[in-house]
């Protein structure tokens, strides 16, 4: 077998380890969670999984489309935070509820085309501008509160987005489900969506081909700023205040879900499907070593590693060196 051969079927077996981890990833901490705690299916744990993994599933799939277009959004974690915290006051000032959701969702929509607008028009690196915000977000989270947090009494807002249930299955699961089937036929059945798969892979090839890759890398942020607001609505309502640093790892989780799911940093290559597989291995993950009491520092160690293993599958399905 001559070398181009071998390397080529390296390449393919590689490729086929990437597109499955997250499935072979999923059903091997299911089985061995369900071996390891008496716990673990138990069916209300498997609400307060569902409810739990929302937040973070909402997030990933604004991350994929990020990450399509081979950039990184670092700020998500913290506008989360930043956005429960104004949710949270604003019904405590005596706004309804309905109101104050509105207003969350139109914040995040601002936030996310501001970080779209500096860093395509401005010309600066995505991580940059996230990161900037990220500060941002952080700092006015604690002056907001005064590092305090701030409950949330409406009960009608907490019963909704949080204990309520539609056919049996629990509010959070249908708003995730519903960001879904939006979010993949966006990418799969309008044009600006499979645009976005050119502009990733090569934007000076799309520009020339007529794409406007300005405008569709700003849209991508918009999205990305709507999905973080009803994360951040979704969170509020799980733990019933908002808290400046309520989410701590979501950033590192959401984008280790994309990369889990198969998708290039690079940009180019990504999918909804395999990103929803990632988010509900970490989400498992997550649950899992919270029932088993394993410490914060293993955890972080356990998926930096699932990570690592994905980006090495990647690179080697790409016929680049680990």
């Amino acid at each position: 077998m001559s070398v181009a051969t071998r390397s080529k079927s390296s390449r393919r077996l590689a490729g086929l380890l990437r597109d499955a981890l997250p499935y072979v990833g999923l059903l091997a901490v299911v089985v061995f969670f369900s071996l390891s705690s008496e716990f673990f299916l138990n069916l209300r744990n498997f609400e307060r999984l569902v409810t739990d993994s929302a937040t973070l599933m909402l997030v990933a799939f604004g991350m994929t489309l990020v990450i399509l277009l081979g950039e990184i959004d670092l700020s998500v974690g913290a506008v989360v935070s930043l956005l429960a915290v104004i949710l949270a006051q604003l019904m405590a000032n005596g706004a309804a509820w309905p109101v104050a959701v509105f207003a969350v969702l139109l914040l995040g929509l601002v936030i996310g085309l501001l970080n779209g607008a500096i860093t395509v028009i401005g010309d600066i690196p995505s991580f940059i501008v996230t990161l900037g915000m990220m500060a941002v977000a952080t700092g006015l989270a604690y002056v907001f509160t005064g590092s305090i947090s701030v409950a949330i009494m409406s009960e009608p807002f907490l019963v909704l987005f949080y204990d309520a249930t539609f056919l049996r299955l629990p509010v959070p699961l249908w708003i995730v489900a519903s960001a879904f089937v939006a979010t993949i036929l966006f990418l799969g059945r309008t044009v600006p969506g499979r645009e976005l798969f050119a502009v990733g892979a090569n934007p000076a090839a799309a520009r020339l081909s007529g794409v406007p890759v300005r405008r569709r890398k700003i849209t991508v942020f918009a999205i990305m700023g709507v999905l973080v607001a009803l994360a951040a609505v979704l969170s509020a309502a799980r733990l019933g205040s908002g808290a400046p640093a309520s989410v701590p790892a979501l950033t590192l989780d959401a984008i280790a879900a994309v990369i889990i799911g198969g998708a290039s940093l690079f940009g180019g290559r990504a999918s909804l499907v395999r990103t929803l597989m990632g988010a509900a291995l970490i989400a498992v993950l997550n649950n899992g070593m919270v029932l088993m009491n394993v410490n914060i520092d293993a955890q972080y160690i356990v998926k930096g590693l699932i990570i690592l293993l994905a980006v090495v599958l990647e690179r080697l399905a790409s016929g680049a060196p680990p």
